[in-house]
């Protein structure tokens, strides 16, 4: 596997410990913080994996908030939630990804690499043709 390096943001403090612990032990560079705030704003990584912590699950303030970290990170985004209507609400999202809790480990690693390689592949398609022109 790939050493992709992962941001969990996280607000609550057990869950993104257990994250950052899990990611970890699977091999994955991993940072974490509790909200998308100025001691992140230095991190350059693959993807981000986030919690939506607001209700009803597709608002304008969460659409936001996942707007403002893709644009901030330019990484992958994959959004963890409980919110029983995330399934229908998933392609209003500007996500890469949404993993409906509860989760395997397993499964959202496997989530991680196929957005950061689908990131990495957008990445070369695009510098290959900045180079081409």
């Amino acid at each position: 596997m790939d050493r992709w390096s992962v941001l969990v943001v996280e607000n609550d403090d057990d869950i993104r410990a257990t994250l950052i612990e899990g990611l970890r032990d699977a091999g994955l560079s991993v940072e974490g913080a509790d909200a998308a705030g100025a001691a992140i704003d230095g991190w350059r990584g693959d993807v981000i994996v986030t919690d939506t912590f607001a209700s009803p699950y597709c608002t304008e303030p969460v659409v936001a908030y996942l707007n403002e970290l893709r644009s901030r990170f330019a990484a992958g985004l994959v959004v963890l939630t409980g919110h029983n209507g995330a399934a229908a609400d998933a392609a209003q999202l500007p996500a890469d990804a949404v993993v409906m809790k509860p989760f395997d480990l397993g499964d959202l690693i496997g989530v991680i690499a196929t957005v950061a390689r689908d990131k990495r592949d957008r990445d070369v398609r695009s510098h290959e043709r900045s180079l081409a022109s």
